[in-house]
C-alpha cells in the first residue's frame, strides 16, 4: 500500500492514522510545484492528496475515503450505529465547512483579497460549531477516531492564517492535547521537517490586505513595533488632516513606533476592513484611560506592504 502525500497536507490525516495503528504503507511525497510523483509520473488529475494505491492496482482518492479505508476494523472508527453515523457527519463538516470554506482560500496564493475576506468572514460560526462540541469532551465522538485526527490536521494550517485558535477555547485545548499524542507528534514533526526542505529557497507569498492591516493593528494594541518594519513599503507616504505629509520608510516608521510604544496611549478598535489592495481602520484612542480621539486611517497595500496611509482624526 501507498500513500502519496504533501508535507503539511490533509494527507498528514491518513498518514497519523496509519501510525496510530501500527499498519504498513509506504509514504511518497509529490514535488510541491509539478504535482507529480517522485517518479515523476501524474498521480491525480488536479495534482491533489492524498491518493492511495491499494494492492491490486486499486486507486482511492478523497482524504475522507482514504480514512476510512487505512483505518477499516479499527477503534478509530466506532462500530455503534449512531456513532458511525456521527462520524459520517463530522468528517463531512470538517471537509467542507472547515477545510474547503475556511482554510483552502485563506492558503491559496492565487485566491484574491475578496476571496480571503469571504472564508475570513466564514470561520467565527463554523469553528464556533466544532468549540461548542468540543467543550467538556476531550473528541468530537465518545471516543478518539479519525474525524478528530481529520479535524487536527485542518486546525493546523491555522498558525499560517489570520484565524486565533486561541478565540476558541475548546478547540486549542483539544489541539494541544492532540499534538500531545506520541505517534501524532512524531508525524508532525516529520511533515513540518519535510515541508521546510521543501520549501527552503521558494518566495514567500505577500500578505493579503486584511492581514497587513491585523499586523498593523496588533503593533499597536501590544505596544511592540517589532513587526510594523516589515509592513511597511520603502515609498510609503502618510498624509494627516492636519496637512503633515511624511515619506519614505524610515519617516513613516519612525511616527509609527513613536505612537505604537507610548505607554499612555491605547487604541480601541472598532472596525477593521481591507481587501484587494485597500482597508480602513476605525479607532478610538484613549490617554491614560481616557478617550480623547476617534479616527479612520485608510490605507493602500501593495505586494504586502504599506504604500499609503491617510489620517483623519477629530477630538472627542
Amino acid at each position: 500500500m501507498k500513500l502519496f502525500t504533501s508535507p503539511l497536507a490533509c494527507s498528514m490525516a491518513s498518514r497519523i492514522a496509519l501510525e496510530e495503528l501500527g499498519r504498513p504503507c509506504e509514504f511518497l511525497q509529490i514535488d510541491h510545484t509539478t504535482r507529480l510523483a517522485p517518479d515523476g509520473s501524474a498521480i491525480h488529475p488536479l495534482g491533489m492528496v492524498p491518493v492511495l494505491h491499494a494492492d491490486g492496482g486499486r486507486v482511492l482518492t478523497e482524504n475522507a475515503a482514504i480514512l476510512q479505508y487505512v483505518a477499516a476494523d479499527s477503534p478509530l472508527i466506532p462500530t455503534e450505529p449512531w456513532q458511525h453515523a456521527q462520524l459520517h457527519q463530522w468528517l463531512s463538516f470538517i471537509g467542507t465547512e472547515l477545510h474547503k470554506a475556511v482554510f483552502i482560500p485563506l492558503l491559496d496564493r492565487k485566491a484574491n483579497d475578496g476571496a480571503k475576506a469571504y472564508a475570513l468572514g466564514n470561520a467565527p460560526a463554523r469553528l464556533g460549531i466544532a468549540n461548542a462540541r468540543l467543550a467538556g469532551r476531550d473528541y468530537l465522538l465518545d471516543d478518539y477516531s479519525i474525524a478528530d485526527i481529520y479535524l487536527f490536521t485542518v486546525l493546523n494550517w491555522a498558525q499560517a492564517t489570520p484565524v486565533r485558535l486561541a478565540d476558541y477555547p475548546a478547540l486549542a485545548a483539544f489541539y494541544a492535547r492532540i499534538a500531545a499524542r506520541p505517534n501524532v507528534a512524531r508525524v508532525l514533526g516529520a511533515e513540518v521537517g519535510a515541508f521546510v526542505v521543501e520549501r527552503k529557497g521558494a518566495p514567500a507569498a505577500p500578505l493579503s490586505t486584511r492581514a497587513v492591516l491585523d499586523r498593523f493593528n496588533a503593533a499597536f494594541q501590544t505596544h511592540d513595533p517589532a513587526g510594523l518594519d516589515a509592513l511597511i513599503d520603502d515609498a510609503c507616504v502618510i498624509d494627516n488632516t492636519d496637512g503633515q505629509r511624511l515619506t519614505g520608510k524610515r519617516e513613516c516608521l519612525a511616527v509609527w513606533t513613536r505612537i505604537a510604544t507610548d505607554p499612555q496611549l491605547a487604541f480601541d478598535l472598532e472596525d477593521t476592513q481591507g481587501a484587494d489592495g485597500r482597508g480602513t481602520i476605525l479607532w478610538t484612542l484613549r490617554r491614560d484611560g481616557t478617550p480623547v480621539a476617534r479616527g479612520v486611517n485608510v490605507m493602500e497595500v501593495r505586494d504586502g506592504r504599506i504604500v499609503h496611509a491617510r489620517g483623519f482624526t477629530r477630538p472627542i
